[in-house]
């Protein structure tokens, strides 16, 4: 407003020192942002930045980050001068969550080798679409599996966007989130359960059960988890 020029993103770091989301945030209406802070260990970056095989550099960032649940870490971050509430905050990120525990948020673009940390989901909404035009039971994942290649969003596309080319990885974000759909219709519709699904994707009931709570009806506190500086 005052150079009457557009600039680059500052993820307004003003209402984000504030312990406030940033503007393009708290007004979305179709909840799409989350913010969150994570710990990592500075001395693993370049390691993982140097990742020889494009493909494996996505999870090669991953094993940058820190479990801030682990006593050892919270105990070193503190003792090296963090601050409690920012350790308590690294604890309930719901950027930990999606891209570390659930592994369902992916780096945009890992082959730049610039480990970002905008992290994604990809969009489930069009197998649904797909499932149902070819006339399969959209409630069992292994059918909707079966039509994955007709998406209106190809999976290679997907891939290259986010895992430099492995689709297998996509495929896995896909299998887990229709997983939780059928989970949680089964649940709400009082149909029986398939109990072997949650091992199918490499989740427990309650791992499922935390990441519908985050992604369908996580309260605005739990998609914002921001200290203040």
């Amino acid at each position: 407003h005052r150079t009457g020029k557009a600039e680059k993103c500052t993820f307004c770091f003003p209402r984000i020192e504030a312990g406030q989301p940033t503007r393009c945030s708290a007004p979305c209406v179709g909840r799409l942002r989350y913010i969150g802070l994570v710990l990592y260990d500075a001395d693993r970056v370049l390691g993982a930045a140097a990742t020889k095989d494009a493909q494996d550099l996505y999870e090669a960032q991953l094993g940058v980050f820190l479990d801030p649940h682990d006593p050892a870490i919270a105990a070193e971050a503190e003792r090296q001068g963090m601050p409690h509430d920012w350790i308590e905050a690294a604890q309930r990120s719901p950027v930990y969550d999606l891209a570390v525990r659930h592994k369902v948020a992916l780096p945009l673009h890992p082959e730049y080798r610039t480990l970002p940390m905008v992290w994604y989901i990809p969009p489930l909404s069009p197998v649904a679409d797909v499932v149902h035009a070819a006339g399969y039971d959209a409630a069992n994942p292994d059918h909707v599996f079966a039509t994955i290649d007709a998406l209106r969003i190809p999976i290679e596309y997907l891939a290259n966007l986010f895992t430099a080319g492995k689709a297998e990885t996509i495929r896995a974000v896909l299998r887990k989130l229709t997983a939780v759909r059928t989970m949680m219709r089964a649940d709400q519709l009082g149909l029986p359960h398939d109990e072997t699904l949650p091992a199918s994707v490499g989740a427990t009931r309650a791992e499922l059960e935390h990441l519908y709570r985050l992604l369908a009806i996580a309260k605005y506190e739990e998609r914002y988890v921001i200290p203040k500086a």
